[in-house]
Formats: structure tokens, C-alpha cells, sequence
């Protein structure tokens, strides 16, 4: 019984803190953005790169899709997702790209 207790323990604690590092690693965040939003797009890409803005930027831009103040198709749903703590780690590394 005590074995168990401790195992399971574990597992409570080893996720715990997992999930708090996934949830506030920017760059984690961000590799989701590059499956749209490549870092060297194509001249005529309707979708824009992420580099050079800066962390407040990026960081409004995501909170007015996730608040409802931008209109888009896609990046509202996506924004939505993520609590405004995500939201800002994500801008803060792609600011630094």
C-alpha cells in the first residue's frame, strides 16, 4: 500500500511540474506558430513571418484575437487556447527570433 501511495505520488508531482514548464515555455508554444507561420516565408505568402516584432506586439496581436478585438478565421480559436501567461511567454521568444 505504502508503494503505491508513493508511486502514484510521484506520477501527481512529475506531471505537475511538467505541465507548469509546458505551459509557460514559450518556445514549446511557438513551434505551433511555425506550422503556419514560417520564419523565411515566400514573397507572396498570404501568412506573415513572426520575426522582428517586438514582445509587446506580438503579445497584443494575441490578445486581440483571443479577446475578439481582431476578426480572423483561424487565429482567434488558436489564441483562445492559451492563458494570457502563455500568451506572453510565446511573444517573448518570438520576439528574441
Amino acid at each position: 500500500m505504502k508503494l503505491w501511495l508513493l508511486i502514484a505520488s510521484f506520477g501527481m508531482l512529475s506531471s505537475a511540474s511538467f505541465n507548469s514548464y509546458a505551459e509557460l515555455n514559450g518556445q514549446n508554444i511557438a513551434l505551433n506558430c511555425f506550422n503556419c507561420h514560417n520564419p523565411k516565408p515566400a514573397a507572396n505568402s498570404a501568412i506573415p513571418s513572426l520575426t522582428g516584432y517586438s514582445q509587446q506586439r506580438l503579445q497584443q496581436a494575441l490578445l486581440d484575437f483571443k479577446y475578439d478585438k481582431t476578426n480572423a478565421t483561424l487565429m482567434p480559436r488558436i489564441a483562445k487556447a492559451y492563458s494570457d501567461a502563455e500568451i506572453s511567454a510565446v511573444a517573448a521568444y518570438l520576439s528574441q527570433q
